[in-house]
């Protein structure tokens, strides 16, 4: 029982507490890899804290049958031992198949909306010398479409900005097309919808988008300065990109901003611990159940 109690405790402050007090948090604009990290992990742990829960409860140890065991025949309940941590196990796999469908289902459609978006822009845009593709547009907007090689679109309005601050722009969309980033997001968000129930999910869902232009920022900076970039994004704000795109300037504009003109990285040696730890952290629930 006193398992039951720990996992179930676990599993609160997993899937409720932690990620709302996250939410709140300063610390993921400085470290956002670090967060997404933690993101995940959270959402990990809530699933394990689930497995590891349900196979207590219905499997049986030395004091006699967990508390819903009466739910399955004698021969599934399985024990404390190799024939009880194979049926964790494969509940386990289960709960991650699940999952693991629900971001495929939403990699796939995502897929094919971006083989359209592809497809649309080889019509309508022309290509410039430098290799991206050409709006006619007056608005200054800049969006990537990954797949296929990627494409980097700007308007005619960026174009007529200074080449450091096209430059510096270029630099952020190429960083979303090298980092895959357009995988992450729509993994974020399609938990957060299926999951909207659980905090964990649902505001992963929200925060990851904007950690995620953090992240192509930060890459973005080794071509170009914090100034420069700032003052890109800037003109970028009111610029609206479509679903299946990564803008420049759609998510969280004035937090990136105040971030790049003061910046307050995390210490390398507390990311690493953090890192650790994020990684680590799905597997206790296990060791809680499972472990001697």
């Amino acid at each position: 029982m006193t398992v039951l109690i720990l996992l179930a405790v676990f599993l609160t402050v997993t899937g409720w507490l932690a990620p709302r007090q996250l939410a709140r948090s300063a610390w993921p604009a400085r470290a956002p890899r670090a967060a997404m990290t933690t993101w995940a992990a959270l959402i990990l742990a809530c699933a394990a804290a689930v497995v590891m829960l349900a196979h207590r409860m219905i499997t049986t140890d030395h004091h006699g049958r967990g508390p819903f065991g009466w739910l399955l025949p004698a021969a599934a309940r399985g024990d404390d031992g190799p024939t009880g941590h194979a049926q964790a196990f494969w509940m386990g796999m289960a709960i991650l198949a699940a999952l693991s469908g629900v971001v495929l289902t939403a990699w796939i459609r995502g897929a094919r909306v971006r083989r359209r978006h592809r497809r649309q822009l080889d019509l309508v845009a022309r290509r410039h010398e430098g290799g991206w593709l050409v709006m006619d547009a007056d608005e200054p907007a800049a969006w990537c479409v990954a797949g296929d090689g990627g494409r980097i679109v700007l308007t005619e309005g960026a174009l007529r900005l200074s080449p450091a601050h096209r430059g510096a722009v270029l630099a952020h969309e190429g960083a979303h097309l090298e980092g895959r980033h357009h995988l992450i997001t729509s993994a974020a968000t399609a938990l957060g919808r299926r999951l909207r129930w659980l905090p964990a999910a649902r505001l992963a869902g929200q925060e990851v988008p904007a950690l995620v232009e953090m992240a192509a920022d930060d890459r973005a900076l080794r071509t170009t300065t914090p100034g420069v970039l700032a003052e890109a994004l800037f003109l970028f704000a009111t610029a609206r990109t479509r679903p299946s795109a990564l803008g420049a300037g759609d998510h969280a504009v004035v937090a990136r901003v105040r971030r790049l003109l003061e910046p307050a990285p995390l210490p390398h040696a507390v990311r690493a611990v953090w890192w650790i730890a994020a990684v680590a952290f799905p597997a206790a629930p296990v060791l809680l159940a499972c472990g001697p």
